[in-house]
């Protein structure tokens, strides 16, 4: 049977239709190959254009047939632009409007010749289906069958276009209807009977193919990461009964995985941690919220390591549950760091002991235990007294070797580990859980001291490992361990204060020192910054010639409300290291400074002396700071004296002291020790160190006329003086009378309102030229003969 030009179209039109809901029902369904829709769009697009063409009037009108040629040009367009979706690369715009505007720009010039029409038509069709075979061909790295099929398929529409792009070159001359008849009776019926079905459904399975191939791929990267991966996958149903889990699962513990369904899991974790496993998987399946617990999960080996389980619910659209995916994943490594972390953020990396922080929470909560019975929590704060010096004598090594030990000793006396912390440095604490009283808590200072007195055995000598304590008690139910804390250490101050080895019980009288103490060293620091800080000078005279001796420069400091003050006003400053080195620094300067500008007008001074505190001779380069200070201010070394009281050959820092004293001496700098005979100063220490001058405390020359005890001490003060051939200066002479007695029994020197009193330094050159003798009594004296 014969089938006209006119059903054969609508034949076509039929199926290429059909063919396109198809196409786009698939896509549909993967919208990631978005090849399908194209595809869907050409074979809806060839339809439309040969029905315009071939269902209405013939020949159809000029307008009709452009457009309707231009939606077959865009048929193979978009053909095209498919196969390079395919492959996942981008539509090239220019190359998709080529075709279709190259057809609406020729088709005017090409009206009157219908085989030339054909002949562009079939060009352009045959150009784009061997670029869709090419961009196939080149581009795609998947191997698969539908698509070699689908580039011959390509190949073979170029071809046919081909052979239409002869047969319209051929037609040029022929007639309209015999040339459409011819065209429609033969190719249209090959086209419609055999390929566009062909075509379609090759695409069709190559889209297919891609899919499943995706799939594969998928799956096996699901499989590969899961068996890569540290963490082991689950699959539990509903009810929260464990459905799947991967074989290593019983390699890590040594459960096979048959026995591990259901509920069977459970024997694999610490028993300690399945309570909370068990409560937070019962409230994950109750509220359907996710589930997320760390725990313990025992190996083949029998030992444990620290897991952490997630799972999340898989629900259908209606929110119903449908099962449950999770995953174990090791953090045992983790958590032991994390733990480390924890330790050291409350423990002291070299003893061990609880450092500050955990010791002050243990504290407070040894103090709330015994808040409500008769008993106390009391408070031993322990310093060693002699860290510093291990240390610079023997190594940092040989410190910590004492500290450690110290920290063994400590246990031992311990009611537990967590009674005793290194609160810092060279402190210790020891927390006395429950006492009675102050008896037991000093019974158990002494306790301490006394396992502390044996020395630490070291390499070349023994470690001296002696200390002093603070004792605090909370005798209040409400004290807080900070309080305590700050009662020991004030008690500690005052034991350190009063020499090593020593122990002191808080008293209230502490606080208010301490507080008087924070006041004067705000005041001082004040002064420091201000610039208060001026050097009075008060004369020393030679007894029997009232000679001028020279002066002693002696700090004040203007007060903007109180005025003029002495330096007891702020003495704990000069106990403060940082503070007390500043004050004396500013004192220096500006004596120097005066006593350039006395030389330079030619002023007899004698020697100047300067107060020098312990503070100042913790800096180990005290001596060689002095002597760059004169050098800077052009006053020669003879000239300056240096006054030490006998506490500083007492403290931590002896060494220092005698260092730096040498060095002055030999430099020209005398040295004279003030305040002689009222602390622990011996006669060692006139030999040890090179002193000059010793001066005499005004406590004992106060009353040498009326006390036979105190007219013994100076007597003989000054014996000792004449026998090591010393200079002796009195401090405080008030009375003609007690000037008579210095000179009568061989004193060289006094100073006190007898003579002078303390003056500003603009007074000082008319003090001088007011008559005094001029000589240098300490330059020309000669001791008397014993």
């Amino acid at each position: 049977m014969t089938l006209d030009a006119r059903t054969l179209a609508l034949v076509y039109i039929l199926l290429s239709a059909l063919l396109s809901i198809l196409l786009l029902f698939a896509w549909a369904h993967n919208r990631r190959i978005r090849a399908l829709a194209w595809w869907s769009a050409a074979f809806g697009m060839v339809p439309v254009g040969i029905g315009m063409a071939n269902l209405g009037r013939t020949p159809p009108s000029l307008p009709v047939l452009l457009i309707a040629n231009m939606m077959v040009a865009g048929a193979y367009a978009a053909l095209y632009a498919g196969c390079r979706a395919f492959n996942d690369r981008p539509s090239r715009l220019p190359a998709l409007l080529a075709g279709p505007a190259l057809w609406a720009a020729a088709f005017p010039f090409l009206s009157e010749s219908p085989g030339a029409r054909l002949a562009l038509l079939s060009l352009i069709s045959s150009v784009y289906a061997a670029m869709a075979a090419w961009e196939l061909w080149k581009h795609s790295g998947l191997r698969l069958t539908a698509r070699r099929a689908a580039i011959l398929l390509l190949l073979a529409l170029a071809a046919f276009n081909g052979i239409r792009l002869t047969l319209g070159l051929s037609l040029r001359l022929i007639f309209w209807a015999d040339a459409f008849a011819s065209r429609w009776s033969g190719e249209m019926a090959l086209f419609l009977a055999i390929y566009t079905p062909t075509l379609a459904f090759v695409l069709l399975a190559m889209a297919k193919e891609r899919t499943e191939l995706a799939l594969r791929e998928s799956e096996e990267h699901y499989r590969y990461s899961v068996e890569l991966s540290p963490q082991i996958p689950w699959i539990a149903d509903p009810q929260g009964n464990l459905l799947d889990v991967p074989p290593r699962w019983e390699a890590l513990t040594g459960l096979p995985v048959k026995e591990s369904r259901g509920t069977g899991w459970t024997q694999a974790m610490h028993p300690d941690d399945l309570p909370l496993i068990v409560g937070r998987w019962s409230h994950s399946l109750s509220t359907g919220k996710p589930f997320n617990a760390e725990f313990r999960v025992r190996l083949a080996d029998g030992s444990y390591r620290w897991c952490r389980g997630r799972a999340a619910a898989r629900r259908t659209a209606s929110g119903t549950v449908i099962r449950w995916y999770g995953n174990i994943e090791d953090i045992h490594d983790r958590m032991l760091a994390q733990e480390q972390l924890r330790w050291a953020a409350y423990h002291d990396d070299l003893t061990g002991l609880p450092n500050r922080r955990r010791f002050q929470q243990r504290l407070q909560e040894a103090i709330d235990r015994t808040a409500e019975g008769s008993s106390m929590v009391g408070l031993l704060v322990i310093d060693l007294d002699n860290l510093k010096l291990v240390n610079d004598r023997f190594g940092h090594a040989a410190g910590d070797a004492l500290l450690k030990e110290f920290a063994k000793r400590l246990r031992s006396l311990a009611g537990g580990p967590e009674s005793i912390a290194r609160l810092g440095g060279d402190e210790f604490a020891l927390i006395l859980p429950a006492v009675s009283g102050e008896a037991e808590a000093l019974e158990a200072a002494r306790t301490v001291l006394s396992r502390m007195q044996h020395p630490v055995p070291g390499d070349d000598a023994g470690l001296d490992c002696r200390g002093s304590i603070g004792i605090a008690l909370a005798v209040d139910p409400g004290t807080k361990a900070e309080t305590l804390q700050k009662h020991a250490d004030l008690a500690l101050y005052r034991a350190k204060a009063s020499g090593r080895g020593a122990f002191r019980l808080f008293q209230p009288s502490m606080r208010d020192e301490a507080e008087r103490t924070a006041s004067a060293l705000e005041l001082a620091g004040m002064a420091l910054a201000e610039d208060w800080i001026v050097p009075f000078y008060q004369p020393k005279v030679a007894l029997g010639t009232n000679g001028r001796g020279g002066f002693e420069a002696l700090l004040r400091w203007h007060h903007p409300r109180l005025g003029l003050q002495t330096p007891d006003t702020i003495w704990p400053a000069f106990d403060d290291t940082e503070l007390g080195s500043a004050i004396g620094e500013r004192m220096r300067r500006r004596v120097f400074r005066d006593m350039r500008r006395w030389l330079d007008a030619g002023l007899p001074l004698g020697r100047v002396a300067i107060n020098i505190s312990a503070a100042e001779f913790r800096h180990d380069d005290y001596a060689e700071r002095i002597l760059a200070e004169l050098h800077q201010s052009g006053v020669p070394t003879h000239c300056l004296e240096v006054e030490v009281t006998e506490t500083v050959f007492l403290g931590r820092h002896a060494d220092n002291v005698e260092r730096a004293l040498r060095m002055l001496s030999e430099a020209g700098v005398t040295i004279a020790l003030d305040d002689f005979g009222t602390g622990y100063a011996s006669l060692t220490h006139l030999k040890r160190f090179p002193v000059d001058a010793i001066k005499i405390d005004r406590s004992f020359v106060r009353d040498i006329e009326t006390d036979s005890g105190d007219a013994a001490i100076v007597r003989a003060l000054l014996s000792l003086g004449q026998s090591l051939n010393i200079v002796v200066v009195a401090e405080g002479v008030e009375t003609a009378a007690q000037a008579a007695f210095l000179e009568a029994h061989g004193c060289n020197l006094a100073q006190g309102h007898f003579f002078g009193r303390p003056m500003p330094a603009e007074h000082v050159p008319a003090a001088i030229a007011a008559g005094f003798d001029q000589r240098d009594a300490l330059a020309g004296f000669q001791a008397p003969p014993t």
